[in-house]
């Protein structure tokens, strides 16, 4: 124990096995994250195999649309997710049940009403959202229920990260992708068409909500609650990388879409959603290295330890999981679109390599954003937000096919890349330099 009465890394056989003793369990919860992301990432791909047949082209860029619309609208309020996963995490380092149960009861109130209030302003809207999509003005409402459903989720999700309660995290996971596979499958069969696709996609969100929001009641309801004071200062602060963050994930691979859909023809859309699609698989499989990372290493940072090897670790894997990922689609990359939408979309594999390969260096950017809120390095933030909106202004000048508009995502994501990776290093750098005697 050194003179801040922190453990010394060399203290002896004691540390080594309390560190091993932590790797494992790290190695445990790894395996349920990734496990549980894999099980729902399989149920949205069987989940979009059935709307896409079942649809056609037409209608299946419809759907695809509302979706994408969907992640969109629940972004302002999802910017918090981050930020709740962060202090969660400070207190299960501190042991502070109490606290947990009062910030989770104010979690449920507030975004509670927030999505209330959004549900009501989709019924005024309608139309005009409607007019500007081409889909029917009923799927509006319909959406925005989603994203009052999605945006809770995500906020109790973020408390399970934060106190490393994966169990409950996995279930609720398990459970979305189980509901909107069972739910989309029969309403289609009964012949509801669009409407089925939107409302099976809403019974998913509501199935995976409720378990997680079950889990949180269990743990904590004979927990007494303390009021929190809540610094808002301090979380404006750490909100900045959180929307950095959540700016980045939301927009990159959602508004695209909507763009598309709004500028090419229904068959086009129809074929740049099914790339899409395709191309999120690598973000899928690596999407569960970000979610372990965050809590542990906050949970080093609040006790001094060091947390270089984390991040380390942590990079090799995505490197290794995205060079198999975009040389198995480059090399089956139709046969991943039959699997997944059928023979009706062949066309869209021209773009599937290059959406994969923005999808890895997105999944790099959003792994070092994590590494930088958890150590509290912020620096990344506004090169983050700077280079995933020029991204996007880009496509409005560049969209002349739908090639082009996939070669400006991908080099948007690689310049914004090497950008967030420049800020974090010099911010751990003049740490560094500041800390030296």
């Amino acid at each position: 124990m050194n003179a801040q009465g922190r453990l010394d890394a060399s203290a002896g056989p004691p540390l080594s096995m309390f560190e091993r003793i932590k790797a494992s369990a790290a190695a445990r919860q790894a395996a349920l994250v990734f496990s549980s992301s894999m099980f729902l990432n399989v149920a949205g791909f069987v989940f979009h195999a059935i709307a896409s047949r079942k649809l056609g082209v037409d209608a299946y860029g419809q759907l695809y649309a509302l979706i994408s619309a969907c992640t969109v609208v629940a972004l302002p309020v999802g910017l918090a997710s981050p930020v709740i996963a962060r202090f969660a995490a400070e207190f299960a380092a501190l042991h502070d049940d109490s606290h947990m149960r009062a910030m989770t009861a104010d979690v449920a109130r507030w975004f509670g009403g927030i999505g209330a209030a959004g549900l009501v302003a989709s019924l005024l809207l309608a139309v005009p959202v409607a007019s500007f999509l081409h889909v029917p003005a009923f799927s509006v409402p319909i959406v925005a229920a989603i994203a009052a459903i999605v945006v809770l989720n995500a906020s109790f999700r973020a408390i399970a990260q934060g106190t490393q309660s994966f169990a409950a995290f996995a279930a609720s996971v398990c459970a979305e992708g189980a509901g909107k596979v069972v739910a989309v499958g029969a309403l289609l069969a009964l012949g509801f068409g669009l409407a089925g696709g939107v409302v099976g996609f809403l019974a998913g969100a509501v199935s995976g909500c409720a378990v997680i929001a079950i889990a949180l009641v269990r743990r904590y309801r004979s927990v007494p609650a303390h009021s929190i004071h809540y610094d808002w200062k301090r979380i404006a602060i750490s909100g900045l990388g959180a929307a950095a963050i959540t700016i980045t994930m939301t927009l990159v691979g959602n508004v695209d879409v909507v763009l598309v859909k709004h500028f090419f023809d229904a068959s086009q859309a129809g074929l740049y959603s099914a790339a899409s699609l395709g191309g999120k698989i690598m973000l899928y499989f690596v999407g569960f290295i970000p979610t372990i990372l965050l809590p542990r290493v906050t949970d080093r940072h609040v006790r001094g330890e060091h947390t270089r090897q984390a991040l380390f670790t942590a990079l090799v894997l995505l490197l290794v999981i995205s060079l198999c990922g975009i040389a198995a689609v480059k090399l089956f990359g139709l046969v991943l679109l039959h699997a997944l939408v059928g023979g009706a979309f062949d066309a869209a594999h021209g773009l599937l390599v290059g959406y994969t390969i923005a999808m890895a260096l997105l999944a790099l950017i959003l792994l070092l954003a994590s590494y930088g809120i958890a150590t509290h390095r912020l620096a990344f933030a506004a090169p983050l937000v700077a280079g995933t909106l020029a991204t996007l202004s880009a496509m409005l000048f560049f969209h002349a096919t739908l090639a082009q508009v996939v070669e400006v995502l991908v080099a948007g994501m690689a310049v914004t890349a090497a950008v967030v990776t420049l800020a974090i290093g010099w911010q751990g750098w003049r740490s560094t330099q500041c800390a030296s005697p």
